[in-house]
């Protein structure tokens, strides 16, 4: 059992480091000018992992508990769904959909949420 709960907390940090790099992909490849692109790419990513610094990260002062928890992450996690599926990549958002299920739903149930 454990070695499910440690795969689990890995699995939600590589959830959140592919959330960064799909925003700051989509940011860049949006069809806009150039300064729109770099604006987008930098600051999407910026703004995740602020967010989640501040209201997410299980060392923070400020963290979000509960339901509350859970509505943040689901939020963030559906913004990069959306972001997949405006790039014209649904099997990756499917994927990263079920992926970010199946962490919260193991996450609920060892209390690691």
């Amino acid at each position: 059992m454990n070695t499910i709960k440690n795969g689990n907390i890995i699995l939600a940090f590589l959830l959140e480091v592919f959330a960064i790099f799909v925003l700051g992909y989509w940011g860049f490849t949006l069809q806009s000018s150039k300064i729109v692109r770099v604006i987008a790419g930098l600051s999407a990513p910026i703004v995740m992992a602020v967010i989640w610094s501040i209201w997410c990260a299980p060392s923070s002062s400020y963290r979000l508990e509960g339901l509350y928890l859970v509505a943040l992450k689901i939020l963030l996690f559906g913004l990069v769904i959306c972001c997949l599926l405006s790039m014209k990549q649904v099997s990756m958002a499917v994927v990263f959909g079920i992926a970010v299920v199946i962490n919260l739903g193991l996450s609920s149930y060892f209390g690691t949420i």
